[in-house]
C-alpha cells in the first residue's frame, strides 16, 4: 500500500501495509542517495576523480555523503596531462569544502597513485605552484583508491561530458519559391501583388516580403492545396512540430 493512497478520499485508516511502507520511507530518507549534515566531530573523506572533459568529487563522513561537485573542463584545461587533471580536481574539491576540511585532519581518496606523494613532489608546472598554496595550513593524508571502487567521484567527472552540446541542427526547409509558384493559380494573390507593388504595408495588414505576401507577418500561401498539405504535414507531424493540436499547428 502506498502512502498517498491515505490522502485519498476514501478516509484516513492506518493499517499494518501503512506502517510496513512508513517504516520503509523514514529508511529510505535516513539512507543514500540522501546528503547527511556534516559532524565536525567526525573526519571528513574527500572523494576525487577526473577523465578527459571534467572533474568530480564528493565530501564523505563514515562513508555517507556530504557534498557533491561536478565541473566540466574547458578548452585549455581538457588538454591538460592526466596527473594535471586528478591534481586539478584535489584542488578545487578542497578550495570548495574548505571551511568544512580546515578544522581538523581528513583524507583524501585518489585513484592516481603518484598524488599519494604529492607534498614531496618538485613544483615543475605553474599550476602545481599556484594550486599548493590553497593546501597550506591544512592537515591531510592522501590515500590511493582503485578506480573501481572510486564510483562516485568517477560518476560525477563523466557527468559534464554528458551534458555537453556537441552540435545544434536547425531545420529549415525552403519554401520561399513554392510560395511563390502558388501565388500564379491563386487570382486573389496576384491581385494582392499588383496591389502592394504600389503601396506595402497597406491598411489591411497585407505587406510584400521579398516578394513574399504577408499578413499581419505571416506567410500568405496561395491556393494551392498540394503545397498547404506539405506545410501542416511539416509543421505538424516533423520533430520539430511535436505533432501539436489544431490551434497550435494554425498558429
Amino acid at each position: 500500500m502506498a502512502s498517498s493512497e491515505l490522502l485519498t478520499k476514501k478516509g484516513f485508516v492506518w493499517s499494518e501495509q501503512a506502517t510496513v511502507a512508513f517504516n520503509m520511507l523514514k529508511q529510505a530518507m535516513e539512507s543514500t542517495p540522501v546528503l547527511a549534515l556534516p559532524n565536525f566531530q567526525l573526519p571528513f573523506v574527500v572523494e576525487t576523480d577526473a577523465c578527459d572533459t571534467g572533474i568530480g568529487a564528493v565530501l564523505v563522513q563514515q562513508g555517507h555523503p556530504v557534498a557533491y561537485m561536478s565541473k566540466a573542463l574547458g578548452v585549455k584545461n581538457s588538454k591538460l596531462s592526466i596527473y594535471e587533471k586528478e591534481f586539478m580536481a584535489v584542488i578545487m574539491a578542497i578550495d570548495k569544502w574548505r571551511c568544512y576540511l580546515q578544522r581538523g585532519p581528513f583524507t583524501i581518496l585518489t585513484d592516481h597513485q603518484s598524488l599519494c606523494s604529492l607534498t614531496d613532489q618538485h613544483l615543475t608546472t605553474e599550476l602545481q605552484k599556484k594550486a599548493m598554496s590553497k593546501l597550506l595550513g591544512l592537515q591531510f593524508t592522501i590515500k590511493y583508491r582503485k578506480g573501481s571502487e572510486n564510483n562516485a567521484a568517477d560518476s560525477l567527472s563523466r557527468v559534464a561530458h554528458l551534458l555537453q552540446l556537441d552540435a545544434l541542427s536547425i531545420c529549415r526547409p525552403d519554401w520561399a519559391q513554392a510560395i511563390l509558384n502558388s501565388y500564379e493559380a491563386d487570382p486573389e494573390a496576384m491581385d494582392l501583388l499588383a496591389q502592394l507593388a504600389v503601396k506595402s504595408p497597406d491598411s489591411r495588414g497585407y505587406s510584400l516580403d521579398k516578394g513574399l505576401i504577408r499578413y499581419n507577418g505571416r506567410l500568405y500561401i496561395g491556393n494551392q492545396l498540394a503545397l498547404q498539405t506539405k506545410l501542416i504535414s511539416a509543421l505538424h507531424d516533423s520533430p520539430v512540430g511535436g505533432h501539436s493540436g489544431i490551434h497550435a499547428t494554425y498558429q
